[in-house]
């Protein structure tokens, strides 16, 4: 048994002008994916070393109400996996040629995006618990803590709904490796179709949490405190957009057709897909950081009010 057994990608359109045939395969899917890593790669550097504490006192200070640290691992990870995937085009100069090497970074894609859809999902649900219902929580320094925080700090604030992710997440592992392993054709008619239909739902049910948790968000009133309208507004167009990844690439191709090449065969349909996925990812992005300049101010007075309660500065 090859490597390209465990591999049922139909293959997307092959948009490639003909001066870039010889040099770079899936021209359009190069591009699109990545710029969608740059953007990630951006993000997540800009997130961690700017919108995830706050400094007051020359000590940086992160709550629960401006911790971005689910973000990080969202974007990184996404980001990751479209670097995978420009690679993977990238050396595909031939449609329908599956190659070792192509099929490695099809199934190492497609691990990554059920992390990341996981990181996405803890997102909201962070942002739900700790910035639109709950009130703020007591600030701690964090110079010497490592990015996750303490285990045992970590263990007690897991709740149900993050079990309940994380066992969806298990379950795409599993119907992923069912997909892969009893697949035998690389295509969707085989007759072991069944184990990529399963995964296939199982693909979608993953990124139902997210549309659930937008709205949660959009739908949740706590008078003047919680996010903006517009904050919201760009939220809930977010978790529209990333719909269109609520369905892999390889699906879309099925349903719009492996020839759908636009515009003098620069782009295709399923690459405006991902375009899609592009803009969510900067709409995701404006949002967090809204909340966190919300945030922000809140915790800085929170921490010096809690510095004048402990010390008294009539001594000094």
């Amino acid at each position: 048994m090859t490597i390209t057994h465990f591999y049922f990608n139909d293959t997307i359109p092959y948009c490639t002008p003909t001066q870039w045939k010889d040099k770079v395969g899936f021209f359009s899917s190069v591009m699109v994916f990545g710029i969608t890593a740059l953007i990630c790669f951006i993000f997540t550097m800009i997130i961690a070393f700017k919108y995830n504490s706050v400094k007051v006192f020359n000590r940086k200070i992160r709550t629960q109400n401006i911790s971005n640290t689910m973000w990080i691992i969202y974007f990184l990870t996404f980001g990751v996996k479209s670097t995978l995937e420009t690679v993977r085009y990238a050396i595909s100069t031939e449609p329908n040629i599956i190659t070792d090497a192509d099929a490695i970074l099809f199934l190492i894609s497609l691990v990554l995006q059920g992390v990341s859809a996981f990181g996405l999902s803890l997102s909201l649900n962070h942002q739900r618990k700790y910035r639109s219902s709950a009130p703020p929580t007591a600030p701690a320094p964090v110079d010497n803590e490592p990015l996750l925080g303490k285990s045992d700090h970590i263990i007690k604030m897991i709740s149900v709904s993050e079990i309940f992710f994380f066992c969806l997440f298990i379950i795409y592992l599993v119907f992923l490796y069912l997909a892969t392993r009893f697949n035998e054709k690389a295509h969707l008619g085989s007759k072991s179709e069944i184990f990529t239909y399963m995964f296939l739902g199982i693909y979608i049910v993953q990124r139902i949490p997210v549309i659930v948790l937008a709205n949660t968000i959009v739908a949740h009133r706590n008078g003047n405190e919680g996010p903006s309208r517009q904050s919201k507004a760009i939220l809930m167009i977010a978790a529209i957009l990333h719909l269109a990844n609520g369905i892999p690439l390889f699906a879309w191709a099925q349903l719009l057709g492996s020839q759908a090449c636009l515009h003098q065969t620069l782009i295709s349909w399923v690459d405006i897909v991902s375009i899609f996925n592009v803009v969510s990812l900067i709409l995701f992005f404006w949002f967090l950081r809204a909340e966190y300049l919300r945030n922000m101010e809140e915790c800085i007075w929170t921490t010096v009010s809690q510095i004048q309660d402990t010390f008294d500065f009539r001594r000094f």
